[in-house]
């Protein structure tokens, strides 16, 4: 029902005439309970009933959302309070005007697509009762005496008296279209009827798009106009301690100047900075806390800017001063760095160092992988930049990748070889596997597998040159072996680890290393609550971020998605997450079977894959799908030997290759 409704909208109203303090209490809009000059907090109205209901301790008054309405916008019907409340809230109003008919569910309208309307108030010139209270202000001393205002203060900001009201007259601005009042007996503020004049507004909101001198950010307008009178910088003024309307006055329209927070010295004026500070950052708006000296006051004047002025107007206008001027020093220096780095983005700032990298000690030089045919089409090996290799399972990535890793360390230059899966102990395994198959003179009944290599209780069995041939094997890979770095981890190696090992490889040895990950799917997640295509966008992301900022080649193998088994060729959509993997890699690499063709049928690609698989010496070939600064879509044709861990060229593919004489249609069959 629409009163129900409305009833649950009270926190929502509070929030717009009222402070909640952090006791879960606010500030009493009748009676003021709250405003107190203390360092506690005295708020003594509280809501209840699932915040459908109030009550203020202090005054001892209770009621609903519509009680509220009545006494704080002087609304005496209650079908006008329920109007009031719908039109502020943009409910449909019940159609009755009592409130037992307004309760009862109002007949559904037929319209199209209809709509809640806020109401759009209609702003009332309070013109003539601002100027006939400004009349009035000489019988009352109270802004005088208890302000410290003199008389060109009170004509300045038009500050008036209401006799009959006993209540002091604040406008907002020069329009007169808002104005609040305060008892000079107590502190009971009022304003005017949201319906009449809209929400309060900031006050001397102007100040914030008349000038770039710093404007001082208050919480009352007392304090803003004692900040102006202290000095000639401008102040505003949001209400109270809610950042929400300054927040969003900053959201439609960006201030021409910066802001200097200069809230009360209490708990509720250090968390509205703080909030207020936190959200200023985030819109990377310039802003300063005010840095003002306590003990320059004396000790009942030490809590908030009319405190200040009234006790050492003097030392208030210095400091009010020293806090813009600082605040200024502080934001030319920051643009003053913003232009100096604005310059290192012009060609002329950077042909030094692009020269340098040509000519100097740290030119850029391919790394050769050590398989020939590769090199060639990569331009000698590999430089700065991303690499990554995909393949289906069961082709040997890993151990194309260690191999490579061998061979590039066995030249002369440090791998860092993160292993997501295996361990260093394996991949030693394998590298000593490959050295016996390579010094087994063809012999390859002497050459031993992994499992060959690491199970203890055969070396009995072995004959003196089989041994002899592990000796060998172990030596050739000891000679290249303090090149090679392996860092194990399961799940727990991310972007930021490899970025932190590979930084402080180079600080400690001087040497930029190759850095090898296998494999990017099971890197370890950025953040565990995004999904797998997120994460990996990012890991790609920081990859390449690592290869372009330590200039180093980093390559990553990568798993493909199961759409492309048997789907013919190798093509970049069949990279797992490929968005980012196509976008942010340099050179793209797939490993797949020879003579896969995209002619060929499903079934028959996965048949001449599975057939490649079962056969001990599986023909391969590496295709390029993406070379940033160089050719693509070259093949070259490999012959890996599983059981020993070893790729080696395959020279009859090469011979086909120029002579061009395999089709699509060619049921290629390779030659053991």
């Amino acid at each position: 029902m629409e009163t129900e409704l409305l009833k649950t909208q009270l926190p929502e109203y509070l929030e717009r005439i009222s402070v909640k303090e952090r006791s879960g209490l606010y500030h009493c809009p009748l009676c003021g309970s709250g405003t107190h000059r203390g360092d506690r907090s005295d708020g003594a109205f509280s809501v209840y009933d699932n915040g459908t209901r109030w009550h203020c301790f202090a005054c001892n008054q209770s009621g609903d959302l519509f009680t509220l309405i009545g006494l704080v916008e002087q609304i005496e019907s209650f079908p006008q309070q329920v109007r009031f409340a719908a039109e502020l809230f943009g409910i449909p109003m019940p159609e009755q005007g009592s409130r037992s008919a307004a309760q009862k569910p109002a007949a559904p309208k037929q319209t199209i697509n209809p709509q809640p309307q806020k109401s759009q108030p209609v702003r009332t010139d309070y013109h003539a009762y601002i100027s006939k209270c400004a009349q009035n202000v000489t019988k009352t001393d109270y802004w005088t005496k208890e302000r410290g205002f003199s008389p060109e203060i009170i004509r300045r900001f038009q500050l008036g008296y209401d006799p009959e009201k006993h209540v002091v007259v604040i406008p907002y601005d020069s329009s007169h279209t808002y104005y609040m009042t305060r008892s000079v007996q107590g502190k009971t503020f009022r304003k005017p009827r949201t319906l009449d004049a809209g929400e309060e507004p900031i006050y001397h909101r102007a100040a914030l798009y008349q000038s770039e001198k710093p404007c001082f950010v208050c919480e009352s307008p007392i304090d803003a106009i004692s900040v102006m009178s202290a000095g000639s910088y401008p102040a505003i003024a949001i209400g109270g301690t809610g950042a929400r309307k300054l927040l969003a006055q900053i959201d439609e329209k960006l201030p021409l100047c910066p802001l200097i927070l200069c809230f009360d010295e209490d708990e509720a004026g250090r968390k509205v900075t703080e909030q207020l500070g936190h959200e200023l950052l985030k819109r990377t708006l310039s802003f300063s806390v005010a840095d003002f000296d306590l003990n320059a006051y004396p000790a009942d004047r030490r809590k908030d800017a009319n405190d200040f002025f009234r006790g050492n107007p003097e030392v208030f206008a210095q400091q009010i001063a020293q806090n813009a001027e600082a605040l200024m020093r502080s934001r030319e220096a920051v643009q003053d760095e913003a232009r100096d780095t604005n310059e290192t983005c012009t060609g002329a700032y950077r042909l030094a160092g692009f020269l340098d990298s040509i000519h100097g000690a740290n030119s850029t030089e391919a790394i050769p992988s050590g398989f020939e045919g590769l090199d060639e089409w990569l331009d000698g090996g590999f430089f700065a930049g991303l690499y990554i290799l995909g393949a289906i399972s069961s082709l040997g990535k890993t151990t194309f990748l260690l191999q490579t890793a061998d061979q590039i360390a066995a030249a002369g230059t440090d791998v860092l070889y993160f292993s997501l899966e295996m361990s260093a102990e394996e991949l030693i395994a394998k590298s000593v596997s490959r050295q016996t198959f390579l010094l087994c003179d063809e012999d390859t009944r002497k050459a031993k597998t992994v499992r060959g290599i690491t199970t203890k209780s055969r070396y009995a069995n072995y004959s003196p040159a089989e041994c002899k041939l592990i000796d060998s094997a172990v030596l050739a890979y000891q000679k290249y072996a303090g090149r090679l770095y392996y860092y194990e981890g399961i799940g727990n190696i991310g972007a930021e680890e490899i970025r932190r090992k590979t930084e402080e490889h180079i600080r400690l040895t001087g040497r930029r290393p190759v850095v090898m990950i296998d494999y990017l799917q099971i890197m370890a997640p950025y953040d565990l609550r995004a999904s797998d295509k997120q994460n990996t966008d990012k890991a790609v992301l920081e990859l390449k971020r690592l290869s372009r900022d330590c200039k180093l080649p980093v390559i990553a193998i990568s798993s493909l998605n199961r759409e492309s088994y048997g789907s013919g060729e190798i093509e970049m959509s069949a990279f797992k997450e490929s968005g980012a993997i196509e976008y942010g890699s340099d050179v793209l690499i797939g490993l797949q079977v020879q003579g896969l063709g995209g002619k060929l049928g499903t079934q028959e690609n996965l048949k001449k894959i599975q057939k490649c698989k079962e056969n001990p010496i599986r023909y391969v070939e590496l295709k390029i799908l993406k070379n940033r600064n160089g050719r693509t879509g070259k093949k070259v044709g490999l012959r890996y030997f599983s059981l020993f861990n070893c790729f080696l060229p395959d020279e009859s593919y090469v011979q086909r290759a120029i002579s061009d004489s395999i089709s699509d249609d060619d049921d290629f069959e390779p030659a053991l």
